[in-house]
């Protein structure tokens, strides 16, 4: 069985690979990048002045030089002028580059300028490059700024547009479908008998996808009947990029499916994974049709922690327990959890996985490492956001 990294790595293979296209810039808000974006040089690339005002020799600042004749001026988009004698200062406006040899920027609200001379008239302490965006001081050449994996806003395409990209490569917008199987599921607005239970699983999954900009998904129900299944499998396959579906994938007798999609030519990639909740997930790719076939637990907790942990991992970050955590089995264990400003997280814990009553209040799960027993406040974990 195969662990939560190496079924992460597969998945991602598989999933970076899923028809990339490279489009126009201003098309590119709301894609998911399927790219890294570099810085395409240090940040500002200059010694920028912040401030009107003049800049001067700070050695001669210290020496106690308080009027300055201005010997020239430097605005933005020219090349930085030399201050050549420090004993003058260069006007200086917003943006503009700090003059060679300058490196104290003084703002007019200070100075007092009369016939060609500056005087400063606020008399204080004051540091090197005061007043000035220091060159690389936002990001260095090279630098990642922008992961793969981001789904792209308005502050994206600004920063892409001064890197120089004019087209970006994005993913292609997928069709999915996400299928509830079962005989016990029944329509939502259905009164279910005490043996039946509401399709709910379908409308979680979508409204998640849909959440991290998969806009195109569909629904659907088939039971557990292989007479069915394989026929619905054989039309949907030609149509989607991704099936998802939600149940029969264990190992009971009415668990059909993994061996129906293999008769019908899907390459198993992944059949189970040492985790918790979510352990009988289920990884196939179609090569005929390129079709992505995702098989996950019927639990409601399982079937989310799943697609969220191998498909929406776009936005984790770090938190800390708010308590100590005991777990035996040799197994990654996923808890869902409450996050607060400082990154505490409040686990939530279900009675099972199917007590999906539980994920209400919680914001996201936090990532135990499977080589662990216990797990205090003092570590940090991977956390993973609903949204």
């Amino acid at each position: 069985m195969l662990t939560v990294a190496e079924a992460e790595q597969i998945i991602k293979t598989h999933w970076d690979a899923a028809k990339c296209e490279e489009i126009a810039l201003e098309f590119c808000a709301g894609r998911i990048l399927a790219q890294s974006i570099h810085a395409d040089r240090d940040y500002p690339p200059i010694d920028r002045v912040m401030m009107d005002g003049i800049a001067i020799s700070k050695h001669a600042y210290d020496r106690g030089l308080r009027k300055f004749i201005i010997a020239g001026m430097a605005t933005a988009g020219t090349a930085p002028p030399n201050l050549e004698n420090i004993e003058t200062c260069i006007e200086v406006t917003t943006g503009c580059p700090l003059p060679d040899g300058a490196d104290l920027v003084i703002p007019y609200e200070e100075l007092n300028i009369h016939q060609g001379v500056a005087e400063i008239i606020i008399d204080q302490n004051r540091k090197a490059k005061d007043f000035v965006h220091q060159r690389g001081s936002d990001c260095r050449l090279g630098e990642v700024i922008i992961p793969s994996g981001t789904r792209l806003k308005g502050v994206h395409l600004g920063i892409l547009a001064s890197f120089g990209y004019t087209k970006v490569l994005v993913e292609k917008p997928l069709k999915i479908k996400v299928i509830a199987t079962g005989d016990e599921l029944i329509p939502i607005d259905q009164n279910p008998q005490p043996y039946q239970l509401r399709r709910s699983n379908v409308y979680a999954l979508r409204a998640s996808l849909r959440s991290y900009g998969y806009t195109d998904v569909e629904i659907d129900h088939i039971p557990d009947i292989p007479e069915l299944i394989l026929p619905h499998y054989q039309q949907n396959k030609q149509t989607y990029d991704l099936l998802i579906y939600s149940g029969g994938v264990s190992q009971g007798k009415r668990d059909y499916l993994p061996q129906i999609w293999q008769d019908m030519g899907v390459i198993p990639y992944i059949q189970g994974v040492r985790q918790k909740p979510g352990k009988p997930m289920w990884f196939g790719m179609d090569h005929t049709n390129n079709t992505m076939v995702l098989g996950l637990p019927g639990n409601p907790i399982s079937a989310l922690v799943c697609l969220h942990r191998y498909f929406l991992n776009r936005s984790k970050s770090y938190g800390y327990l708010q308590k100590l955590i005991t777990f035996e089995p040799d197994l990654t264990y996923f808890v869902p959890v409450k996050i607060n400003v400082t990154h505490e997280l409040t686990p939530m814990m279900p009675q099972n996985s199917g007590d999906f009553v539980a994920l209400a209040d919680s914001d996201g799960f936090v990532e135990l490492p499977q080589n662990k027993k216990q797990f205090t406040p003092q570590e940090q974990f991977f956390f993973y956001p609903w949204y």
